[in-house]
Protein backbone atom coordinates (compact mmCIF):
# COMPACT_ATOMS: atom_id res chain seq x y z
CA UNK A 1 0.00 0.00 0.00
CA UNK A 2 1.41 3.31 -0.69
CA UNK A 3 1.36 6.06 1.62
CA UNK A 4 -0.06 9.56 0.88
CA UNK A 5 0.22 13.25 2.03
CA UNK A 6 -2.16 15.09 1.31
CA UNK A 7 -1.41 18.71 2.46
CA UNK A 8 -3.91 21.84 1.83
CA UNK A 9 -3.28 24.75 4.51
CA UNK A 10 -6.41 26.42 3.47
CA UNK A 11 -8.29 23.62 3.93
CA UNK A 12 -10.94 24.58 6.60
CA UNK A 13 -10.95 28.26 6.80
CA UNK A 14 -11.00 29.25 3.26
CA UNK A 15 -13.80 28.57 0.59
CA UNK A 16 -11.68 28.20 -2.68
CA UNK A 17 -11.13 26.42 -5.77
CA UNK A 18 -7.55 24.56 -3.78
CA UNK A 19 -9.34 24.10 -1.22
CA UNK A 20 -12.78 22.27 -2.83
CA UNK A 21 -10.19 20.42 -4.96
CA UNK A 22 -8.68 18.68 -1.63
CA UNK A 23 -11.55 18.03 0.41
CA UNK A 24 -13.12 15.80 -2.93
CA UNK A 25 -9.77 14.16 -4.20
CA UNK A 26 -9.06 13.25 -0.73
CA UNK A 27 -12.53 11.87 -0.29
CA UNK A 28 -12.52 9.86 -3.56
CA UNK A 29 -8.97 8.29 -3.59
CA UNK A 30 -9.13 7.86 0.45
CA UNK A 31 -11.87 4.96 -0.63
CA UNK A 32 -9.36 2.78 -2.99
CA UNK A 33 -7.25 0.08 -1.05
CA UNK A 34 -4.16 0.31 -2.47
CA UNK A 35 -3.85 4.22 -1.28
CA UNK A 36 -3.28 5.00 2.51
CA UNK A 37 -4.03 8.74 2.53
CA UNK A 38 -3.33 11.18 4.81
CA UNK A 39 -5.26 14.28 4.96
CA UNK A 40 -3.41 17.57 6.26
CA UNK A 41 -5.41 20.92 5.97
CA UNK A 42 -5.15 24.23 8.08
CA UNK A 43 -8.05 23.56 10.38
CA UNK A 44 -10.96 22.11 11.56
CA UNK A 45 -11.99 18.37 13.44
CA UNK A 46 -9.35 15.82 13.50
CA UNK A 47 -10.90 12.88 12.04
CA UNK A 48 -9.69 9.37 10.83
CA UNK A 49 -6.90 10.19 8.45
CA UNK A 50 -7.45 13.74 8.65
CA UNK A 51 -4.81 16.06 10.61
CA UNK A 52 -5.18 19.76 11.20
CA UNK A 53 -1.84 21.75 11.85
CA UNK A 54 -1.39 24.85 13.42
CA UNK A 55 -1.16 27.92 10.65
CA UNK A 56 -0.92 31.50 10.49
CA UNK A 57 -4.16 32.28 7.65
CA UNK A 58 -2.65 34.29 4.74
CA UNK A 59 -5.78 36.67 5.51
CA UNK A 60 -5.26 37.86 9.26
CA UNK A 61 -3.20 40.54 10.25
CA UNK A 62 -0.08 38.87 11.39
CA UNK A 63 0.26 37.12 8.28
CA UNK A 64 0.28 40.34 6.15
CA UNK A 65 2.85 42.50 8.56
CA UNK A 66 5.13 39.35 8.55
CA UNK A 67 4.62 38.57 4.99
CA UNK A 68 5.85 42.20 4.37
CA UNK A 69 9.24 40.85 5.64
CA UNK A 70 9.03 38.07 2.48
CA UNK A 71 9.62 40.61 0.39
CA UNK A 72 7.19 38.81 -2.12
CA UNK A 73 4.42 41.42 -2.64
CA UNK A 74 1.13 40.56 -2.17
CA UNK A 75 1.41 36.71 -2.17
CA UNK A 76 3.70 37.33 0.96
CA UNK A 77 1.13 36.33 3.64
CA UNK A 78 0.39 32.87 1.72
CA UNK A 79 4.51 31.99 2.02
CA UNK A 80 4.06 32.95 6.23
CA UNK A 81 0.68 30.60 5.59
CA UNK A 82 2.36 27.79 4.08
CA UNK A 83 5.38 28.16 5.93
CA UNK A 84 3.92 28.10 9.29
CA UNK A 85 2.22 24.77 8.13
CA UNK A 86 5.47 23.10 7.11
CA UNK A 87 6.66 23.54 10.29
CA UNK A 88 3.84 21.83 11.95
CA UNK A 89 3.83 19.09 9.10
CA UNK A 90 7.60 18.16 10.07
CA UNK A 91 7.18 15.79 13.41
CA UNK A 92 4.54 13.57 10.77
CA UNK A 93 7.35 13.62 8.12
CA UNK A 94 9.76 12.38 10.46
CA UNK A 95 7.70 9.34 12.08
CA UNK A 96 5.71 8.40 9.71
CA UNK A 97 7.63 8.59 6.21
CA UNK A 98 5.32 8.62 3.33
CA UNK A 99 6.08 7.50 0.02
CA UNK A 100 3.91 10.77 -1.73
CA UNK A 101 3.27 13.89 -0.36
CA UNK A 102 0.37 15.61 -3.15
CA UNK A 103 0.15 19.53 -3.03
CA UNK A 104 -0.61 22.52 -5.02
CA UNK A 105 1.81 25.27 -3.65
CA UNK A 106 5.50 25.21 -4.87
CA UNK A 107 6.91 27.15 -1.82
CA UNK A 108 5.89 24.12 -0.14
CA UNK A 109 7.88 22.11 -2.60
CA UNK A 110 10.82 23.38 -2.07
CA UNK A 111 10.95 23.01 1.35
CA UNK A 112 10.00 19.57 1.09
CA UNK A 113 12.81 19.44 -1.63
CA UNK A 114 15.70 20.62 1.02
CA UNK A 115 13.83 18.57 4.03
CA UNK A 116 14.73 15.44 1.95
CA UNK A 117 18.04 15.95 1.34
CA UNK A 118 18.51 17.19 4.78
CA UNK A 119 17.33 14.28 6.21
CA UNK A 120 17.84 11.85 3.44
CA UNK A 121 14.48 10.63 3.00
CA UNK A 122 13.17 9.56 -0.16
CA UNK A 123 9.47 10.43 -0.13
CA UNK A 124 7.97 11.92 -4.00
CA UNK A 125 7.36 15.10 -4.58
CA UNK A 126 3.92 15.50 -6.90
CA UNK A 127 2.82 19.12 -7.49
CA UNK A 128 -0.78 19.73 -8.66
CA UNK A 129 0.33 22.34 -10.91
CA UNK A 130 -2.95 24.96 -10.26
CA UNK A 131 -1.66 27.43 -12.95
CA UNK A 132 0.76 29.68 -11.24
CA UNK A 133 3.68 27.61 -10.97
CA UNK A 134 6.35 27.65 -14.00
CA UNK A 135 9.30 25.83 -14.92
CA UNK A 136 12.08 24.51 -13.72
CA UNK A 137 10.76 21.70 -11.93
CA UNK A 138 14.08 20.26 -11.05
CA UNK A 139 13.02 19.71 -7.07
CA UNK A 140 10.13 17.74 -7.66
CA UNK A 141 9.21 14.28 -8.93
CA UNK A 142 5.99 14.81 -11.35
CA UNK A 143 3.80 17.71 -11.67
CA UNK A 144 0.16 17.38 -12.61
CA UNK A 145 -0.53 19.53 -15.10
CA UNK A 146 -4.23 20.71 -15.51
CA UNK A 147 -4.55 21.77 -18.65
CA UNK A 148 -2.37 21.38 -21.88
CA UNK A 149 -1.12 25.18 -21.86
CA UNK A 150 0.54 24.00 -18.98
CA UNK A 151 2.34 21.20 -20.44
CA UNK A 152 3.21 22.64 -23.28
CA UNK A 153 4.63 25.42 -21.41
CA UNK A 154 7.04 22.98 -19.22
CA UNK A 155 7.84 20.97 -22.38
CA UNK A 156 8.92 23.99 -24.27
CA UNK A 157 11.18 25.42 -21.12
CA UNK A 158 13.26 21.18 -21.68
CA UNK A 159 11.01 19.48 -19.07
CA UNK A 160 11.73 15.73 -18.81
CA UNK A 161 8.36 14.63 -20.50
CA UNK A 162 8.08 11.86 -18.24
CA UNK A 163 7.86 14.20 -15.44
CA UNK A 164 5.00 15.66 -16.93
CA UNK A 165 1.40 14.63 -16.30
CA UNK A 166 -1.90 16.31 -17.69
CA UNK A 167 -4.56 15.64 -15.71
CA UNK A 168 -7.77 18.03 -14.94
CA UNK A 169 -9.58 18.37 -11.83
CA UNK A 170 -12.32 16.61 -10.60
CA UNK A 171 -15.73 17.45 -10.01
CA UNK A 172 -18.59 16.00 -8.67
CA UNK A 173 -21.23 15.77 -11.67
CA UNK A 174 -24.44 14.65 -11.67
CA UNK A 175 -24.86 12.03 -14.95
CA UNK A 176 -27.62 13.85 -15.84
CA UNK A 177 -28.26 17.23 -16.06
CA UNK A 178 -30.54 18.56 -13.33
CA UNK A 179 -32.75 21.49 -14.14
CA UNK A 180 -35.70 23.10 -12.17
CA UNK A 181 -39.01 23.79 -13.24
CA UNK A 182 -40.00 27.02 -13.14
CA UNK A 183 -42.23 27.34 -10.22
CA UNK A 184 -39.17 25.42 -8.26
CA UNK A 185 -36.70 27.86 -9.30
CA UNK A 186 -39.06 30.46 -7.95
CA UNK A 187 -39.66 28.67 -4.79
CA UNK A 188 -36.06 28.48 -4.21
CA UNK A 189 -35.00 32.05 -5.00
CA UNK A 190 -37.18 33.34 -2.40
CA UNK A 191 -36.27 30.26 -0.10
CA UNK A 192 -32.52 32.29 -0.40
CA UNK A 193 -34.35 35.46 -0.61
CA UNK A 194 -33.97 36.45 -4.08
CA UNK A 195 -36.04 37.99 -6.62
CA UNK A 196 -37.34 35.32 -8.16
CA UNK A 197 -38.34 36.71 -11.73
CA UNK A 198 -35.85 39.42 -12.34
CA UNK A 199 -33.05 38.09 -14.28
CA UNK A 200 -29.98 37.01 -12.18
CA UNK A 201 -26.40 37.25 -12.99
CA UNK A 202 -23.80 34.97 -10.95
CA UNK A 203 -20.17 35.44 -10.04
CA UNK A 204 -18.65 33.04 -8.20
CA UNK A 205 -15.25 33.76 -7.05
CA UNK A 206 -12.98 35.53 -4.25
CA UNK A 207 -14.75 38.69 -3.71
CA UNK A 208 -11.79 40.77 -4.94
CA UNK A 209 -9.82 43.23 -7.43
CA UNK A 210 -6.27 41.96 -8.43
CA UNK A 211 -7.29 38.60 -9.67
CA UNK A 212 -11.08 37.85 -9.88
CA UNK A 213 -11.77 41.25 -11.08
CA UNK A 214 -15.13 41.65 -9.20
CA UNK A 215 -15.29 45.23 -9.51
CA UNK A 216 -15.41 45.18 -13.27
CA UNK A 217 -18.29 42.72 -13.57
CA UNK A 218 -20.24 45.64 -11.05
CA UNK A 219 -19.13 48.22 -13.54
CA UNK A 220 -19.95 45.92 -16.49
CA UNK A 221 -23.92 45.12 -15.23
CA UNK A 222 -24.21 49.10 -14.03
CA UNK A 223 -23.61 50.06 -17.94
CA UNK A 224 -26.67 47.85 -18.82
CA UNK A 225 -30.32 50.01 -19.41
CA UNK A 226 -32.65 49.67 -17.14
CA UNK A 227 -34.63 47.56 -15.79
CA UNK A 228 -30.80 45.57 -15.31
CA UNK A 229 -30.37 41.70 -13.87
CA UNK A 230 -29.43 41.20 -10.51
CA UNK A 231 -25.87 40.92 -9.93
CA UNK A 232 -25.09 38.39 -7.14
CA UNK A 233 -20.99 37.62 -5.76
CA UNK A 234 -20.77 34.86 -4.34
CA UNK A 235 -17.36 34.03 -2.49
CA UNK A 236 -14.56 34.26 0.15
CA UNK A 237 -14.31 38.25 1.08
CA UNK A 238 -10.63 39.19 1.62
CA UNK A 239 -9.18 43.04 2.18
CA UNK A 240 -10.51 44.37 -0.46
CA UNK A 241 -14.06 42.57 -0.66
CA UNK A 242 -15.47 46.04 1.69
CA UNK A 243 -14.40 48.39 -1.36
CA UNK A 244 -16.16 45.95 -3.98
CA UNK A 245 -18.93 46.00 -1.63
CA UNK A 246 -19.64 49.86 -1.38
CA UNK A 247 -18.98 50.15 -5.36
CA UNK A 248 -21.69 47.60 -6.15
CA UNK A 249 -23.80 49.71 -3.32
CA UNK A 250 -23.16 52.74 -5.48
CA UNK A 251 -23.89 52.13 -9.04
CA UNK A 252 -25.76 49.15 -8.91
CA UNK A 253 -28.16 50.08 -4.96
CA UNK A 254 -28.84 47.45 -2.77
CA UNK A 255 -32.07 46.24 -4.26
CA UNK A 256 -30.04 45.50 -7.25
CA UNK A 257 -26.91 43.74 -6.09
CA UNK A 258 -25.75 41.32 -3.33
CA UNK A 259 -22.42 39.55 -1.72
CA UNK A 260 -22.83 36.91 0.15
CA UNK A 261 -20.48 33.82 1.36
CA UNK A 262 -21.75 30.95 2.07
CA UNK A 263 -20.63 26.88 2.69
CA UNK A 264 -19.46 25.12 -0.38
CA UNK A 265 -22.11 22.59 -0.14
CA UNK A 266 -24.94 25.72 -0.43
CA UNK A 267 -23.35 26.61 -3.58
CA UNK A 268 -24.44 24.10 -5.82
CA UNK A 269 -27.94 25.47 -5.04
CA UNK A 270 -26.85 29.58 -6.59
CA UNK A 271 -26.10 27.53 -9.45
CA UNK A 272 -29.39 25.84 -10.02
CA UNK A 273 -31.46 29.28 -9.94
CA UNK A 274 -29.09 31.78 -11.88
CA UNK A 275 -29.77 32.88 -15.39
CA UNK A 276 -26.24 34.08 -16.25
CA UNK A 277 -22.50 32.75 -15.18
CA UNK A 278 -19.83 35.49 -15.31
CA UNK A 279 -15.91 34.77 -14.79
CA UNK A 280 -13.82 38.14 -15.33
CA UNK A 281 -10.48 37.03 -14.38
CA UNK A 282 -7.95 37.60 -17.74
CA UNK A 283 -5.62 34.16 -15.91
CA UNK A 284 -6.54 30.76 -14.66
CA UNK A 285 -5.00 27.39 -14.16
CA UNK A 286 -8.79 25.26 -14.60
CA UNK A 287 -11.58 27.58 -13.02
CA UNK A 288 -13.59 24.68 -10.34
CA UNK A 289 -16.09 27.60 -10.79
CA UNK A 290 -16.68 27.63 -14.69
CA UNK A 291 -16.97 23.87 -14.77
CA UNK A 292 -19.21 24.01 -12.53
CA UNK A 293 -21.38 26.50 -13.86
CA UNK A 294 -21.15 24.43 -17.10
CA UNK A 295 -22.29 21.25 -15.21
CA UNK A 296 -25.56 23.13 -14.43
CA UNK A 297 -25.97 24.35 -18.07
CA UNK A 298 -25.58 27.65 -17.66
CA UNK A 299 -24.13 30.24 -20.75
CA UNK A 300 -20.84 30.86 -19.21
CA UNK A 301 -19.02 34.23 -20.10
CA UNK A 302 -16.39 34.95 -19.76
CA UNK A 303 -12.51 36.40 -21.20
CA UNK A 304 -11.15 34.69 -24.18
CA UNK A 305 -7.80 32.98 -23.77
CA UNK A 306 -6.97 28.97 -24.21
CA UNK A 307 -7.60 28.06 -20.87
CA UNK A 308 -11.70 29.20 -21.09
CA UNK A 309 -11.81 27.48 -24.30
CA UNK A 310 -10.20 24.12 -23.77
CA UNK A 311 -12.86 24.15 -21.17
CA UNK A 312 -16.38 26.04 -22.64
CA UNK A 313 -15.53 24.72 -26.37
CA UNK A 314 -17.96 26.15 -28.96
CA UNK A 315 -20.61 26.57 -26.12
CA UNK A 316 -19.08 29.80 -24.17
CA UNK A 317 -19.80 33.30 -24.97
CA UNK A 318 -16.09 34.96 -25.49
CA UNK A 319 -14.98 38.38 -25.37
CA UNK A 320 -11.86 40.18 -24.14
CA UNK A 321 -12.92 41.51 -21.03
CA UNK A 322 -10.07 43.65 -20.34
CA UNK A 323 -12.24 46.21 -22.56
CA UNK A 324 -14.73 48.29 -20.88
CA UNK A 325 -18.40 47.43 -22.24
CA UNK A 326 -17.65 43.95 -23.73
CA UNK A 327 -18.90 42.22 -20.51
CA UNK A 328 -22.07 44.48 -20.95
CA UNK A 329 -22.46 42.95 -24.12
CA UNK A 330 -22.58 39.50 -23.68
CA UNK A 331 -24.83 39.97 -21.10
CA UNK A 332 -27.31 41.49 -23.43
CA UNK A 333 -26.77 39.24 -26.03
CA UNK A 334 -27.68 35.95 -23.33
CA UNK A 335 -30.80 38.30 -21.68
CA UNK A 336 -31.87 38.89 -25.40
CA UNK A 337 -31.28 35.69 -26.88
CA UNK A 338 -31.67 33.48 -24.25
CA UNK A 339 -29.54 30.00 -24.45
CA UNK A 340 -31.09 26.74 -26.21
CA UNK A 341 -31.72 23.70 -24.00
CA UNK A 342 -29.53 21.76 -26.44
CA UNK A 343 -26.98 23.69 -25.54
CA UNK A 344 -27.53 23.18 -21.83
CA UNK A 345 -27.61 19.42 -22.22
CA UNK A 346 -24.02 19.28 -24.88
CA UNK A 347 -22.25 21.37 -22.47
CA UNK A 348 -23.39 19.09 -19.18
CA UNK A 349 -22.77 16.34 -21.10
CA UNK A 350 -19.22 17.83 -22.40
CA UNK A 351 -18.12 18.42 -18.40
CA UNK A 352 -19.34 15.16 -16.95
CA UNK A 353 -17.27 13.25 -19.49
CA UNK A 354 -14.12 15.21 -19.45
CA UNK A 355 -14.03 16.54 -15.65
CA UNK A 356 -16.10 14.46 -13.17
CA UNK A 357 -14.73 12.40 -10.70
CA UNK A 358 -16.63 9.16 -12.13
CA UNK A 359 -14.17 9.32 -15.29
CA UNK A 360 -11.56 10.62 -13.37
CA UNK A 361 -10.80 9.21 -9.97
CA UNK A 362 -8.53 5.61 -11.54
CA UNK A 363 -6.64 7.91 -13.79
CA UNK A 364 -5.36 9.81 -10.51
CA UNK A 365 -4.75 6.87 -8.87
CA UNK A 366 -2.63 5.57 -11.67
CA UNK A 367 -0.66 9.30 -11.48
CA UNK A 368 -0.18 8.40 -7.89
CA UNK A 369 1.14 4.97 -8.47
CA UNK A 370 3.89 6.38 -11.07
CA UNK A 371 5.03 8.93 -8.87
CA UNK A 372 5.57 6.76 -6.12
CA UNK A 373 7.65 4.02 -8.63
CA UNK A 374 9.43 6.83 -10.49
CA UNK A 375 13.09 6.75 -10.14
Amino acid sequence: MIKVFMLCSGLGHTQRGYESFFRECFDILSNDSSLDITLFKGCGNREEKEIPLWNIPYYSWLAVQLGKLTKRGSYGPFVVEQFSFFLNLLPHLQYNQPNVIYFSEDYLGNWLNRWRRLTQQNYKLLLRNGGATSPPYHHLDSVQHINPTQVQRALRYGEPVDKQKLLPSGFHIPFDLQILTTSERESLRRKLRLPDKQPLVLSVAAINKYHKRMDYIIQEVARLPTPRPYLLLLGQQDLESAEILKLGNQVLGTDNFQIRTVPRNQVDDYYKIADIFALASLREGLPRVLVEAMSYGLPCLVHDYEITRYILGEQGYFADLQLPGNLASLISQVVVKGFPWSKRYHQHRSAYERFSWKQLHLKYVEMIKSCAMAS
